[in-house]
Parts: structure tokens; sequence; C-alpha cells
């Protein structure tokens, strides 16, 4: 009986593959057809975020979410990051989605890269 009161682990469960299509639309929304611009990279930055964010709260699980955006010119250099989380490994989780996407050539010219990553913490 007290089973039936818990939603199943993954009606409140963060999942990654749920997540990356809300990332990857709201990259897509706001990248498309852009060519980097400095002037404008805070302006897409909050843009992003804000996208992400209304998706993620649309699904209404019981999540608190922190989404950050890098965005950076493709000039040759590196980057490397990294995250530490401390968490419930049974709900909790992190997506990341990259820009362009490796399948969509016609935006390869973009002359910018952009990770977004999202993490769903459980409340």
């Amino acid at each position: 009986m007290a089973d039936e009161a818990w939603p199943n682990s993954e009606e409140i469960a963060f999942i990654p593959e749920q997540v990356e299509p809300l990332l990857t639309t709201a990259l897509a929304s706001v990248l498309a057809n852009e060519v980097y611009d400095e002037a404008k990279v805070a302006s897409w930055i909050d843009s992003v975020c804000d996208k992400s964010m209304e998706a993620l709260v649309s699904l209404n699980k019981p999540f608190k979410y922190i989404v950050t955006c890098i965005m950076l010119q493709k000039n040759g250099a590196g980057i490397h990051t990294g995250q530490s989380c401390f968490w419930d490994i049974s709900n909790d989780n992190c997506a990341r989605v990259a820009y362009p996407l490796a399948n969509k050539r016609e935006v390869q010219d973009s002359r910018m890269y952009c990770i977004v990553t999202c993490f769903g913490v459980s409340m």
C-alpha cells in the first residue's frame, strides 16, 4: 500500500535523454544562422539559459535546475571543463549538449562553440 503513494522512479528521476533534446532546441533557436560576434555573446548566453530553464520547468518534475552555458570563438584554443557533484545517484543527474551539433555541417562555419550543461537535483 505504501508503494502506491510513491511515483515510479522514472517519474522523479532526472533522465539526460529527456533533457538533451530540450537543451539542443534552446541552443538551435538562439544560435541558428549566427556567426560569432563578441558583442552578442552575453545576450546569446542569457537567451540559451532562459529558454533551457523554461523548457525544464515545463517538465513539471520535482527538481532544482542549474543551467550553465559556455560560449567561445573557434580560434584553435582548447577548453577544459569539469564538474564534481555529491548527490542522490538514483534521481539526480546532469545533461550536456554542444553546438554546433556534430551532424549539422551547415552550422560548422559559425566560428563559435557552445556547451550547455544542466544539473537536475531532486527536491
